[in-house]
């Protein structure tokens, strides 16, 4: 065989410290940008330019990559994330034929080869994008359905902790966090079961919607709200959270109960013979 990806990079366990030996690129064009900019070399400042931006590119589309692959590989439902890598991988081949053959004078064909070898040398040491959809058992309701509700429900309690830091009063952003927490709980077996994503909707599209419309007014006007007020918020986000309880054990729980209805009726059909 050829080559063969390095195991350790075929699981993207983190996206900080990936990376780095891009950043190594990115150098040398660095370093001739600013001594050109110090000798007063136009010509040479703009020709390094060109060849840091491109080692840039490379280097932003790859983190955007393994990030949406780190996001993928933890998900249990999820669409194969766009070519991010992939297009890393070209602009590392771009900006390396670029420094060969306008910046250091190297024959076409040697700067091809040059290309080559950084674009195989990527995808040995990080790989390409995943290209298959994860998608479980969506029962009766369609794959692209039952994703764009969870989708839109994840941005919308994501959006919901963002305001959490703006809650001034340490109880109430307490419960908003514990509350948004079980939500979270919820969403994450709806990921494995996304087949019972109508029968929860109203929890997808009433209620995490009403959490984040209740803490967004509360975060704009805390500084006029009364006492009884935020008692009432408190007593509502207790209600909440036990509404919340409830919908995660029936979604836990409705892997039981589907099983036991197709045990009751292949042993009825049984009977029937």
């Amino acid at each position: 065989m050829l080559a063969r990806r390095i195991d350790g990079m075929q699981e993207v366990r983190h996206t900080r410290t990936l990376g780095i030996l891009l950043y190594l690129f990115l150098i040398p064009p660095l370093i001739s940008v600013i001594l050109a900019v110090f000798t007063l070399n136009i010509k040479a400042f703009f020709l390094n330019l060109i060849a840091f931006l491109l080692f840039l590119g490379a280097l932003y589309y790859s983190k955007k990559g393994f990030a949406a692959e780190f996001e993928y590989k933890m998900a249990n439902f999820a669409k194969a994330p766009k070519p991010y890598k992939l297009t890393g991988a070209i602009f590392l081949s771009l900006a390396t034929f670029y420094s060969s053959y306008v910046l250091s004078g190297l024959g076409l064909l040697e700067s091809l080869f040059l290309a080559l070898i950084a674009f195989l040398g990527y995808y040995l040491w990080y790989g390409f994008d995943p290209k298959e959809d994860k998608i479980p058992d969506t029962g009766d309701v369609g794959s692209d359905v039952a994703y764009e509700t969870l989708r839109q429900a994840k941005e919308r309690l994501q959006e919901a902790k963002e305001l959490l830091p703006k809650i001034k009063n340490y109880d109430l952003r307490r419960r908003v966090e514990t509350t948004l927490q079980k939500a979270d709980e919820i969403l994450a077996e709806l990921d494995k079961k996304p087949a019972y994503v109508r029968q929860l909707r109203k929890f997808l599209v009433v209620y995490i919607d009403g959490v984040y419309d209740v803490t967004k007014s509360y975060v704009e006007a805390q500084e006029e709200i009364s006492e009884s007020l935020k008692a009432q918020l408190m007593q509502l986000m207790d209600n909440v959270e036990r509404r919340f309880e409830r919908e995660l054990e029936r979604v836990r729980a409705s892997g039981a109960e589907r099983l036991d209805t197709k045990i009751k009726t292949l042993d009825r059909q049984i009977k029937e013979q």
